[in-house]
């Protein structure tokens, strides 16, 4: 039996990990933290070249606090006891994977619960999240198979990318988030 699971939820809202992980804190009546890692470098931040920073960590925060808040709700709706948060990676090079084991020891947790990922093998040079976890975490990892979300979690997401892309385009956007012309 556990007493405290952990759940990684992030940009896809990890659907099945988060649902897993909630069918799981309700079965052994434990208390569940949905944990997501704020990326201050998120790719499509690196790859825009005319970014102006404060606005760019600005929407990065917006996600954060909108994903936090669906697990949160996801959370209160089951009924368990639980808490979702937010932390920020630090620039010292610590990966992801890492960072979930080091917050599930710090927390005392006894299962981490991850999404099913594709299986791709490595990437940018890094190994997959699941295995950076797995070989850091001192408690068990239960990789959730990967499933469709829900009408309702799809219908979540596609306003989280509304919202991202309004802030990308919206008329009375700082330059810094307007598209300049083609370069001839």
């Amino acid at each position: 039996m556990y007493k405290h699971i952990l759940v990684a939820v992030g940009t896809s809202l990890s659907e099945s990990a988060l649902t897993t992980a909630i069918t799981r804190a309700r079965a052994c009546n434990a208390r569940l933290t949905a944990l997501h890692i704020v990326d201050q470098t998120p790719w499509w931040a690196v790859v825009t070249a005319d970014s102006n920073p404060g606005e760019t960590l600005g929407v990065i925060d917006d996600h954060a606090r909108a994903v936090t808040r669906y697990a949160a709700r996801l959370i209160d709706s089951a009924g368990i006891d639980g808490v979702a948060r937010s932390i920020t990676q630090p620039l010292d090079g610590t990966s992801v994977g890492a960072l979930i084991a080091k917050e599930a020891q710090a927390a005392g947790v006894d299962l981490i619960v991850l999404g099913g990922e594709a299986d791709i093998g490595w990437r940018h040079g890094e190994a997959r999240l699941r295995d950076v976890v797995c070989m850091h975490a001192r408690c068990d990892v239960l990789i959730a198979a990967h499933a469709p979300a829900p009408l309702y979690a799809e219908k979540d997401m596609e306003s989280i990318e509304a919202r991202f892309a309004a802030s990308q385009g919206r008329g009375e956007a700082r330059a810094s988030h307007r598209q300049s012309a083609p370069r001839k």
